[in-house]
């Protein structure tokens, strides 16, 4: 599943200077994605997604829309490697549900 409805935050992300270096650490094949069809790099990294604490892989994120998030934070470097491991060496998206923001 995807995040179909945030594909310009990513690919925002995706694009921004600090990734272009990350994406040389270790590339792999883009697949076919609303992120990779508005960003056009010839690789793509291994991000961590956290979905209301929950850790996924790109390709197991639950199906969101805009009305749902109540906030996306992106961690890069250091600060992601210290909260969440080695699994964030690429960087993390962190993803709130305004579910999970009421229950909070």
């Amino acid at each position: 599943m995807k995040i179909t409805s945030l594909a310009l935050a990513f690919a925002l992300f995706a694009g921004s200077t600090a990734c272009v270096a990350e994406r040389a650490l270790a590339p792999q094949a883009v697949a076919s994605s609303p992120v990779s069809q508005l960003v056009a790099p010839a690789t793509q990294v291994p991000l961590l997604f956290v979905v209301d604490g929950v850790r996924y892989e790109k390709d197991q994120v639950p199906t969101l829309t805009a009305e749902q998030i109540s906030a996306i934070t992106v961690l890069k470097g250091t600060a992601a490697l210290r909260r969440y491991g080695q699994d964030a060496a690429y960087g993390v998206v962190i993803i709130t549900t305004k579910a999970a923001a009421q229950r909070s």
